[in-house]
């Protein structure tokens, strides 16, 4: 069999040469991911740009004290009984928070748009883009979502006995 067919060959079944193998180990050489405290710490922000997807629920304390609010506040309404429930309950605020999030991004990009009008002193359409609007509605889909079945999930947990 030709040195060409053996290749495509190995292609097509997922294999790969040992010149892919070589060459693949000295591309990661190349890309290690941030090196300094202070790469790692900008890296570890990079899915704050609107937050929704975002490990860290609030940014600052001013935040932290409404989301502290926010989470008693469904802890009292709820009164989770098992670690589990209250895990549901910490994650159906964090949902929450993640909505409110995405409405006050929405907000400050109309504003943007809106002082950049004001500033070149055209009138221009002051809607999101298409693909703005699009994202924000995909997110706002997918929280709206998991809130329902978190909402769900603790119902069900709470009607079950509880634990002697």
């Amino acid at each position: 069999m030709g040195s060409f067919r053996k290749q495509t060959i190995e292609k097509d079944q997922g294999m790969t040469s040992e010149r892919q193998r070589a060459a693949n180990r000295r591309n990661a050489q190349l890309s290690t991911g941030p090196r300094t405290p202070e790469g790692r710490a900008i890296s570890s922000r990079n899915s704050e740009q609107h937050g929704v997807l975002s490990q860290r629920v609030t940014t600052d304390v001013e935040e932290n004290e409404i989301y502290q609010r926010m989470l008693n506040s469904f802890m009292a309404e709820y009164g989770p009984r098992s670690e589990t429930e209250i895990l549901l309950v910490e994650r159906l605020a964090n949902l929450f928070w993640r909505e409110r999030r995405l409405i006050q991004t929405e907000r400050s990009q109309l504003s943007m748009q809106q002082d950049d009008v004001l500033v070149a002193g055209k009138a221009k359409d002051q809607s999101l883009t298409l693909t703005d609007q699009l994202l924000i509605g995909r997110y706002q889909t997918m929280l709206t979502n998991q809130i329902n079945i978190t909402i769900a999930q603790i119902e069900r947990l709470m009607r079950r006995e509880p634990a002697d």
